[in-house]
């Protein structure tokens, strides 16, 4: 247990640092949009604009081929400068996405309803609790002080959608500070608000930019991110798109080189990968075990186990493009997407057991790596491509030039069984056939009575005839200009050897 808190307090001090930066960064953006409200002059959007360049917001919305900088000054233009106080809700759940927001300075929580067994578990242990009913005094032991305030907050509110019966249907899944944007996620989808943002700081300073705005300038991350959320919905068949969406927002897209080491064993667990496209080996005391390709998740074994150190090395072998969540992103993202938390559970059990049985393996000494079966294979086109040539065993990917038909022929020819009905058709059709274009070809009288048909017999029997001496003429005048040759060319046997003719 004291390892989980000093984590926590770990990773809260590194948001605090990171929020002051932010704020740092932000400062000079804060004092033009809050005296101005909107800014228009080049003059002020130049100013603006360094400021501006290191939101995640610009980076992941920024058009490719584009500078950040002038993206960053063709988009400030568009947003529009508010506040609210502490307390104050921005948006409600379920309301109509109309604007994404952007905080210079203070922090939000994200709200999501509580499901209907918490509900009921909380009314049953209120009812068992001394009448007058004090709040605060019930749950100061049982409950964190933060959530209490937050709680007391939205009772404040006096609204049943948050707070009936002194139990309060909302909960507290995630939280944003200085330099983090929020609500694209319904402006993309087209959907109702998916959480309620409450301000959780004194006063909260923010940059807003409509719908219409957003669209427009932001093509790309609304692309992007239907083509994302197209992706989960096809690898979660059976989980609603609306919980899919509430998952996917913590997920951040990564591309690696080869060779690139992931983490080791023995390192502190930082994050998971959800594999897009690419090769990833596993190692566990320098022996291979396995590799995972498309489709695989990675990593998350050991956060689901509570475990905070790596069981195994992990490093990529080919260009990957990946998703990563960081641990604390996970933990939030659990809260609201459930369904999905039960499925990486078992995919984390498979993993598990096929390592223990890699590692029984490698202990009888068979060490050969074989990927982890998966539902989608990815196969390289030299693998689905190989054409084996009749004269030499050439793969016709290593090749720069195709197959001539010539060599097509040839390869049919070797697969076919031999026909000695039409030999001499088959030899006439592949000196025609050959590569030696200037070779002329001798048709069979058959072809030329098929190109005359339809004939009488009298006509076809003249025709072979006459083929028939032609034949007969050209082998003797052969032997004539070969006999002129001295006796000692007749000592090769070779000589005498001759092609079947039709007359035999």
């Amino acid at each position: 247990m004291s390892i989980a808190n000093a984590k926590g307090q770990q990773g809260q001090n590194d948001m605090t640092t990171q929020r002051r930066k932010n704020e740092a960064n932000l400062r000079v953006a804060l004092q033009y949009y809050s005296s101005c409200g909107k800014l228009q002059d080049d003059h002020s959007l130049e100013q603006v604009t360094p400021g501006l360049a290191t939101l995640e917001f610009m980076k992941r919305n920024c058009p490719e081929g584009t500078k950040l900088e002038d993206f960053c000054i063709q988009s400030g233009q568009y947003f529009e400068f508010e506040q609210y106080k502490y307390g104050d809700i921005i948006f409600h759940y379920g309301d109509i996405g109309d604007k994404v927001y952007v905080i210079l300075k203070g922090e939000v929580a994200v709200l999501v309803p509580r499901s209907e067994s918490e509900v009921e578990a909380e009314r049953e242990d209120i009812s068992q609790a001394k009448q007058p009913f004090d709040f605060e005094m019930f749950w100061k032991n049982k409950k964190p002080l933060k959530q209490i305030y937050i709680e007391v907050l939205l009772a404040q509110l006096n609204s049943q959608v948050y707070f009936k019966d002194n139990v309060c249907m909302f909960k507290k899944v995630f939280q944003f500070y200085s330099g983090q944007s929020f609500g694209d996620v319904a402006l993309i989808s087209d959907k109702p608000r998916t959480a309620s943002i409450l301000v959780t700081s004194d006063h909260i300073y923010l940059i807003s930019m409509c719908k219409k705005d957003f669209k427009i300038l932001c093509e790309k991350s609304v692309l992007e991110m239907n083509q994302t959320l197209d992706y989960f919905v096809k690898l979660f068949p059976n989980i609603g798109r609306m919980q899919i969406n509430k998952f996917i927002q913590f997920f951040h897209k990564i591309d690696l080189p080869p060779q690139q080491w992931l983490w080791r064993e023995g390192e502190q667990v930082k994050f998971f990968l959800l594999i897009l496209k690419g090769r990833v080996e596993v190692k566990q005391q320098q022996l291979p075990l396995y590799q995972v390709s498309d489709n695989s998740f990675i990593g998350h074994e050991e956060i689901l186990d509570n475990i905070t150190f790596r069981q195994y090395t992990c490093k990529t072998l080919d260009n990957t493009t990946a998703y990563y969540m960081e641990y604390e992103d996970f933990n939030s993202a659990r809260k609201t997407s459930p369904d999905i938390v039960k499925l990486l559970i078992e995919k984390a059990k498979l993993m598990t057991s096929y390592l223990e049985q890699r590692k029984e393996e490698v202990k009888k000494g068979q060490i050969y790596i074989e990927p982890l079966c998966l539902p989608v294979e990815r196969r390289l086109v030299k693998d689905m491509f190989v054409i084996k040539s009749p004269r030499k065993n050439e793969v016709r990917s290593n090749q720069p030039k195709c197959l001539s038909y010539f060599d097509i022929t040839k390869f049919n020819k070797q697969k076919a069984k031999p026909n000695t009905i039409n030999l001499q058709q088959s030899i006439s059709e592949d000196l025609f056939f050959s590569k030696e274009k200037n070779i002329k070809t001798t048709r069979s009288p058959s072809y030329l009575t098929q190109k005359l048909s339809p004939i009488n017999k009298q006509m076809k029997e003249i025709l072979m005839k006459k083929f028939k001496l032609n034949f007969k003429f050209n082998a003797l005048q052969s032997f004539q200009i070969s006999s002129c040759k001295s006796v000692h060319d007749f000592g090769s046997k070779s000589r005498f050897k001759t092609e079947p003719s039709i007359d035999n």
